[in-house]
């Protein structure tokens, strides 16, 4: 009923001659939205941003109305009605939601802390194409309580280290009988766009009904445009896209966003566990950051004495493999626009990894330029480290260069090159490579890269590629690929798992939707088997894995899956898996089988639990994971987590059990204030890790972030019981403070 009211409301004001929308001049009548066409509507009146639709511009603006579920029925009506209009002055992009929902009452609405779980709760996304080059976008999330995220789409690709991207706007809400309202604000200097009197970007609006698990786009995008992500992909499906025309006349302002900080802290060190005394150091340190609009398509970003006190601790893990473990990049200023520096095969050989740079010396200043030149995307980045800021370009000090440039050759295809370079008293380390990625039919891919690295020595002269071709849509996929990784490859500022290799590798999958009048509860399968043969470069074999999966979706959002996996692995060396157990060199095989089940996180408890358990190098492994979260309230967050491994190896000292354990706490005042604590444990270091970070947003996009980080080690034994007066020693404790403020010029 309320769709018919809409429709027929709009005929009315856009079919009088006389009445004409707010700010909008006798001879630019505005027309109604289409499925893939809206106009924005010049206000002359800014709205205030409060949450409530009373503003005058609103009044007479047709909304968007015509939503399109993608998941759980894809390409049905949304079954609560939504509408959306969009206006704009000379300064900002602003956007009204109404979001009917027949059962106000059951709205989830929980996350206070920006750039939290929004996905728990019913929210909204905003993406814009700004180039209309259907491959990149803006991307900006809001839940029910006008909590914000944001992300940066590259390549019509996105992932949860996408939403990296800080952005300054404002978004406000409201909860009503009639479901939920919200007003947007986005500054048009916080996008880059081509220059012109009159620009037309892309725009997708999605929303998210959260206890149906329902999520409805405009314009209607089908799951085969999902990917790997299902219905959350859709939204990176830039190509789709609808249309956003009429804005004129908008002012670009100067573009500069000047951020200083000043420190202080303190830090009390145990040099040695036997000995009681400690060192205490005292830091005052100032620092910060520039952003500077150079033209409506470039922006250059600087830094001096960076400063990462701020930044989340990582999480334990423990490395039972002979490979090295990858940790995610969690700081800023590496995180903004880090996908359009993206080479080679993420978490596997990458040939730039910001994380390796400024991680044993200091980061004493650096610049980034990043934007759109025509059809080419650009980026470089210039990183001074070392020990004093006196050491700045300085025969002791190490500079980290990289430069990547990608273009778009036809729709949906790129090709690209990057360079880096590491200079340091100790030589050179440089690296070249080239891509390209092709997207068709809706959801497939061809992916292709080579990069080439050498040094001064020549002792690192070597290469690596990759090639695949992977087929999908909503229901089937299959792929192929190839990887070759040379014995001496080692980019200094790349991460590379595993070299001399040559990897072969091959998948399925069969993902049926099942029909929802058939089986309310249950929504899909997902079944897939992959296989991977590894030989060295010598063309030795040395490890094959088969696995397979089957898995139920629910309606519920929850799931339950059943893996099995039997792997070969040639050891040429000894290895150890642990201090004082060594396996020895041999060929090994083991088999595995294990399930997974998954509750709605969204609800008040959730948790996953986990188990496997099979053959490990000649002996027996088995693997018990589990976690469980509790939503209080908005307030108060509570989650664990456990994962517990039992290993039994015919070796002496073969026998040991691997465990971490990990409490996060979440506690929020308001959208403006909130504090997390991450509490960690593992039996291997025996070292219990408190990280406790606070932050207060005291204006929007400047902060008071202070942070405190504890570290004690247990020295007790399992045979004697635990005295925590005798058994807990303290490693080190620190304590910062550290305020930002956001200048805008």
């Amino acid at each position: 009923m309320r769709s018919i009211l809409s429709a027929l409301t709009i005929s009315v004001l856009c079919g009088i001659g006389n009445g004409h929308v707010l700010g909008q001049t006798p001879d630019e009548l505005v027309p109604p939205p289409t499925n893939n066409e809206v106009t924005a509507v010049f206000a002359e009146e800014a709205p205030y941003i409060d949450g409530n639709l009373d503003d005058e511009v609103w009044e007479n603006i047709p909304p968007i109305t015509n939503f399109t579920q993608v998941w759980p029925n894809d390409g049905a009506s949304a079954t609560e009605d939504s509408e959306v209009k969009v206006a704009y002055d000379r300064d900002h992009l602003y956007f009204a939601f109404r979001f009917y929902d027949d059962n106000p009452e059951l709205i989830r609405a929980k996350n206070l802390e920006r750039g939290g779980r929004n996905n728990r709760d019913d929210h909204a996304y905003i993406g814009i194409d700004t180039y209309r080059d259907g491959r990149n976008a803006y991307l900006f999330e809001m839940n029910a309580l006008g909590t914000q995220d944001d992300a940066l789409i590259t390549d019509e690709s996105i992932s949860y280290d996408s939403f990296s991207w800080n952005a300054v706007f404002i978004s406000e809400t409201k909860i009503d009988d009639e479901g939920w309202t919200m007003e947007v604000s986005i500054p048009f200097r916080q996008l880059r766009f081509p220059e012109g009197e009159e620009l037309e970007f892309g725009l997708m609006i999605s929303r998210m009904i959260n206890r149906k698990n329902e999520r409805v786009l405009w314009p209607a995008i089908g799951m085969e445009y999902g990917g790997n992500f299902g219905a959350f992909g859709t939204l990176a499906a830039v190509s789709q896209y609808g249309t956003l025309k009429g804005i004129k006349n908008i002012r670009r302002g100067n573009n500069i966003e000047i951020k200083p900080y000043v420190i202080s802290g303190a830090q009390e060190v145990r040099p040695d566990l036997q000995n009681e005394q400690t060192d205490v150091e005292y830091t005052y340190d100032i620092g910060g950051d520039m952003k500077w609009g150079i033209t409506s398509n470039l922006t250059l970003d600087l830094t001096v004495n960076t400063d990462f006190a701020q930044v989340e601790a990582d999480n334990v893990q423990l490395n039972l493999s002979r490979f090295n473990l990858f940790f995610p990049e969690k700081r800023e200023f590496f995180l903004e626009r880090a996908g359009l520096f993206e080479h080679g095969n993420t978490r596997s050989t990458q040939t730039f990894f910001s994380r390796r740079i400024g991680l044993t010396n200091d980061i004493l200043t650096g610049a980034r330029m990043t934007g759109q030149l025509g059809r080419f995307s650009v980026g470089a980045m210039n990183i001074e480290t070392g020990n004093e800021m006196g050491d700045v370009f300085g025969s002791q000090s190490t500079n980290n260069t990289v430069a990547r440039i990608r273009t778009n050759v036809f729709p949906r295809a790129t090709v690209g090159t990057i360079i880096t370079n590491v200079e340091s008293p100790n030589g050179y380390n440089r690296a070249l490579g080239f891509d390209t990625k092709y997207r068709f039919w809706s959801s497939s891919e061809f992916n292709a890269w080579y990069t080439k690295v050498w040094d001064d020595t020549d002792a690192l002269n070597d290469a690596a590629g990759h090639g695949s071709l992977q087929l999908q849509n909503e229901t089937y996929s299959g792929g192929l690929s190839y990887t070759n990784v040379g014995e001496n490859y080692n980019p200094a500022l790349g991460f590379v798992r595993r070299r001399n290799m040559r990897q072969y590798s091959g998948n399925l999958g069969y993902n049926p939707t099942v029909e929802f009048n058939a089986l309310p509860s249950l929504r899909r399968f997902n079944f897939g088997t992959s296989y991977n043969y590894i030989e060295g470069q010598d063309g030795v074999k040395r490890t094959t894995q088969l696995s397979g999966s089957a898995t139920a979706e629910f309606a519920s959002r929850q799931s339950i899956r059943i893996s099995g996996n039997q792997q070969f692995e040639r050891l040429f060396a000894d290895f150890p898996i642990r201090q004082n157990a060594i396996i020895p060199a041999g060929d090994y095989t083991f088999n595995s089988i294990g399930i997974r089940g998954v509750t709605d996180e969204s609800k008040r408890v959730f948790g996953t639990v986990e188990a496997s358990t099979g053959q490990f190098y000649h002996g027996n492994r088995t693997d018990l994971e589990g976690s469980i979260g509790f939503r209080q309230s908005k307030h108060l967050h509570i989650e664990g987590r456990l994962s517990h491994s039992m290993i039994d190896l015919p070796i002496p000292n073969g026998e040991f059990d691997a465990t971490t354990v990990s409490t996060s706490i979440l506690g929020a005042v308001s959208r403006k204030l909130f504090a997390k604590a991450l509490i960690q444990y593992d039996n291997f270091s025996r070292d219990l890790q408190a990280n406790i970070r606070i932050d207060w947003i005291h204006t929007p996009g400047s902060d008071l972030f202070l942070v405190f980080n504890t570290s004690y080690h247990l020295t007790g034994d399992n045979e004697t019981l635990f005295d925590p007066r005798k058994d807990v020693i303290m490693n080190s404790q620190a304590a910062v403070v550290k305020l930002t403020y956001l200048i805008m010029l």
